[in-house]
């Protein structure tokens, strides 16, 4: 819903591109929505929460970033949410 007010808005300012936009938006998080439900089935509770923790840790070194505390590069990072389960499925059992 807040997306798609949204669009309206800039959709009266910048055109007929916005619904195309809009196109693009909904092939990516739907694509992302639909492999979230085909891989649901594939993590335990335990990898879920490894990876719900260092999604967090990411998200707090952003706040860092935006805040001008500390420059961590966040992106270096990424490899970490696919780490995280794989370890607790190697080292715990939970695959």
């Amino acid at each position: 819903m807040l997306d798609g007010l949204a669009s309206l808005a800039f959709a009266s300012s910048l055109g007929i591109g916005v619904p195309f936009g809009a196109l693009t938006i909904l092939d990516h998080q739907g694509g992302i929505s639909l492999a979230a439900g085909w891989m649901k089935g594939v993590f335990s509770a335990a990898m879920i929460t490894e990876m719900t923790a260092t999604g967090g840790l990411l998200i707090l070194a952003i706040g860092f970033q935006l805040l001008e505390i500390r420059r961590i590069r966040v992106a270096s990072l990424l490899p970490a949410l696919v780490i995280a389960p794989a370890a607790v499925a190697l080292f715990v059992g939970g695959g």
